[in-house]
């Protein structure tokens, strides 16, 4: 099941919000594209986006030059 950050934040972690949220759903995504159990990316997902609270934002500001 492919997750939109919006979609991924409302069912498996309802504090990810805008970046975070969007890479968490890209990560969880990926992996079950790969054949991967889906509690397991679910989770993984989740982890990456708490431990990279900060990081992932201002990757994407960079990323758009702000």
């Amino acid at each position: 099941m492919p997750w939109t950050g919006k979609s991924f934040a409302a069912k498996h972690n309802k504090k990810l919000k805008g970046a975070r949220a969007t890479k968490a759903a890209e990560i969880a995504s990926a992996i079950v594209r790969q054949g991967g159990d889906e509690g397991i990316a679910i989770a993984t997902a989740n982890k990456y986006a708490n431990r990279h609270r900060g990081q992932i934002s201002n990757k994407v500001a960079e990323k758009h030059g702000r």
